[in-house]
């Protein structure tokens, strides 16, 4: 009915426009200036997208745009030179929930951001400051993403004044601290945007001047007044905000909050929509049930927007131009669209702990060039992915007619010392029942080459604890030095026959000082030395072997690359890491010995099948000590038919082929859920157990989910050995 109806108000606008036409001709010059107003909304602001639409096509001009919030991102990128086709593809197009999200691509975290994937935190960070006040983030999702698609939306340019742009344009801010609406005039138009669209405790907070700004809804989500002391003798006005609930529909904490901010952003609103003159425009979309999250119903809400506005054809006609009048303002438009300049100046915004050479050496910009967007928001992006800032940002402004380029790193506020807290817990039904509780302690930028102090500690059926000291040689940190100390200790099963004889108590203790090179994001390779400390000691059962204690120094060489997306569901990348260690001297017969162990892994996609092959294996050289040395089989994922540990040997070779498929369950993940199965062969050389010798297999399958608290899983395996077990787990345990 309603697309009827807009077929009738559009057929009867062409019938007005023919009449109205002949007379606008004739004072086309003195005609009045047009002024948009497009207000705050969220996702429902994307209706702006369709209102642009139907005023080009009725041939309305616009002669100055002001937007609060995504108002403020429609009118900005309009302001620009963007077409409202422009607009209306991108916003369908864009990946919104990555947009709106805080993580990049695992593959840009640097190699010791990848590493403690493996210690199963949970994605909170605590700080403390070096006074030792505890500081949480003050907003909860970066604009990082948001601000580098607001680059290309418009074109990677910036200007002097924004009444230099193809269309005059105003963004609206507030204030945190005194509530006073914010009208921002000249600038980085980026920087703007992201201040309108700032909301509190959801998006960070933007420094302008001696200001501190937010979203501009909380003192004008329908800025009339600033549109008309800017340009305009006429309003159209776009409101898409949410009207206040009705008393049944307030029945929750969250509902409550919800009328509270609705209520708030109408107090402001009403008194604006007052103001409207007869000769004014407001278009309201019928928006329905749709909310300011639903992004990704980017092509309803422009539908919406373009039916409210058919809907006011009749009036918007007083406005309409002729054919020629039209074409000029719009070559107008077309000669006045943002285009990127030549970068004269880099500077950066002053940092408490950051080394501002380092981030000049990372990003490379080159004087005199036009900033090539693509490569430099890479590099941006591989700088933030280091994990020192909430948001790392740039400025583009205009000097006499040279550009500069500022930096706009913010440190994280909670900085510079971190806690990070993990768990996780399992059970295989047959009383093998292994639990962590991991904590991580991290205070970075020590000095002004980046060093790093790293400690975690793992408390469960598993002791370990770690600290490092990671000094970086250079600014580019491509060479470091690395001192080191570990405690590791845990229990060993001894099985024989399928039967558990005994259990020992293995402890190894570690002090290392390595000289390496971090291969950016890829990998790093370290060469260093060693001593280490190890003791076994009986607990319960039988005496298979003697209660042992020593100690031997050596070489170490590691090699790890890793490009994996995600380290338990992975859908693209590899992963190799090597360890190789060679005694130089030690106690009783074992003096001298070598290993070597090699672990790798290929992940792939197949029509939203992911999937992954594995191999590790390992090699002792000489007669090296059996427990410092051990190596096992069995467990969840490392031949699963049979216990963790029972297959005990020098050596092992192991290899696996992995699927799993995503389906929708429960709703409770973070990254997806899955269907899985995987096929595992192994088997173990020098083994403690002679029935256990030879080659093993396992089919193993199972219901996963990426959760907040790690990887959840549930599965089932069947092997060689006639047996079936089960698993339930939070975090790879086994």
């Amino acid at each position: 009915m309603l697309r009827a109806r807009s077929f009738l108000s559009k057929s009867a606008f062409i019938i007005v426009l023919g009449f109205s036409c002949v007379s606008l001709q004739a004072f086309s010059a003195e005609r009045p200036r047009i002024g948009l107003v497009l207000g705050g909304g969220g996702a429902r602001g994307l209706a702006h997208i369709g209102v642009l639409k139907v005023l080009e096509e009725a041939r309305v001009p616009v002669d100055c745009v002001v937007g609060t919030s995504i108002g403020s991102l429609v009118g900005g990128a309009y302001a620009a030179g963007r077409t409202p086709e422009e607009l209306a593809s991108r916003a369908v197009e864009a990946n919104w929930d990555d947009l709106l999200s805080s993580s990049l691509p695992r593959q840009l975290s640097a190699v010791r951001k990848k590493q403690d994937d493996k210690l199963n935190l949970v994605g909170i960070e605590l700080g403390m400051r070096d006074s030792g006040e505890v500081a949480l983030p003050s907003a909860a999702i970066s604009t990082q993403k948001i601000a580098l698609f607001l680059r290309e939306m418009t074109f990677g340019g910036t200007i002097a004044s924004f009444d230099s742009l193809s269309i005059p344009y105003r963004a609206v801010a507030t204030d945190i601290e005194t509530g006073e609406m914010v009208v921002l005039k000249d600038g980085d138009i980026v920087t703007a945007m992201r201040a309108s669209m700032a909301v509190p405790g959801l998006f960070p907070a933007v420094a302008r001047d001696s200001r501190l700004l937010v979203d501009g809804g909380l003192a004008r989500n329908v800025p009339v007044d600033v549109a008309r002391s800017m340009c305009a003798d006429v309003i159209i006005a776009v409101d898409v905000g949410a009207q206040p609930l009705n008393r049944d529909q307030i029945n929750s904490i969250l509902s409550t909050a919800d009328q509270y901010t609705r209520l708030m952003v109408a107090q402001n609103v009403k008194p604006q929509l007052e103001s409207l003159k007869p000769t004014d425009v407001l278009i309201t979309p019928n928006l329905g049930t749709l909310s300011s999250a639903d992004f990704k119903k980017g092509q309803e809400f422009i539908a919406k927007g373009e039916e409210a506005a058919t809907l006011s054809l009749y009036q918007l006609s007083k406005y309409s131009l002729s054919e020629a009048d039209y074409a000029a303002w719009k070559k107008n438009k077309l000669a006045h669209k943002l285009q990127p300049q030549p970068v004269q100046m880099v500077d950066v915004v002053p940092m408490r702990n950051v080394n501002p050479d380092v981030l000049k050496e990372a990003l490379d910009v080159q004087i005199g060039q036009k900033l090539n967007s693509d490569d430099f928001h890479k590099r941006l992006a591989e700088v933030y992915a280091r994990g020192d800032f909430s948001q790392l940002d740039y400025e583009l402004t205009d000097h006499d007619g040279a550009q500069q380029l500022t930096l706009v790193p913010r440190e994280k506020d909670w900085g510079p010392n971190y806690l990070s807290f993990g768990m996780g817990m399992g059970t295989d039904f047959e009383g093998n029942n292994p639990y962590a509780l991991t904590a991580m302690y991290k205070r970075t930028w020590i000095n002004s080459l980046g060093a790093e102090w790293k400690s975690s500690l793992r408390v469960g059926d598993t002791m370990a604890f770690q600290t490092e000291f990671y000094q970086p040689l250079q600014l580019d940190g491509y060479a470091f030095i690395a001192p080191s100390f570990s405690y590791k200790s845990s229990p060993v099963s001894i099985w024989q026959g399928g039967e558990n004889l005994a259990q020992y108590r293995y402890a190894q203790s570690r002090f290392g000082l390595d000289l390496g090179s971090s291969l950016t994001r890829f990998g790093e390779v370290r060469l260093g030395v060693s001593y280490q400390h190890f003791d076994a000691a009986k607990q319960i059962g039988a005496a298979i072997a003697s209660d042992s204690t020593d100690g031997d120094y050596g070489v170490n060489l590691k090699v790890y690359y890793d490009q994996l997306d995600h380290l338990y569901f992975p859908g693209k990348g590899d992963l190799v890491n090597i360890n190789a260690y060679y005694a130089l001297k030690g106690q009783g017969d074992f003096s001298k010995y070598g290993r070597i162990g090699i672990e790798a892994e290929h992940a792939f996609n197949f029509n939203g099948v992911k999937g992954n092959l594995a191999v590790q294996g390992s090699y002792s050289y000489k007669d090296a000590p059996f427990l410092p040395d051990f190596q096992s089989l069995g467990g969840f994922l490392n031949l699963s038919s049979y216990r963790k540990n029972e297959l005990l040997g020098e050596n092992s070779i192991y290899a696996k082929a992995q699927l799993y498929s995503p389906v929708s369950l429960l709703g409770l993940s973070v990254g997806g859920s899955y269907l899985g199965a995987a096929i595992e062969t192994g088997r173990m050389f020098n083994v403690l157990d002679e029935t256990q010798e030879g080659w093993h297999t396992s089919v193993t399958g199972f219901w996963a989910a990426d959760t907040y608290l790690g990887p959840f899983y549930l599965g089932a395996a069947y092997g060689d050995n006639k047996k079936l077990r089960y698993y339930l787990m939070l975090g790879n345990q086994f």
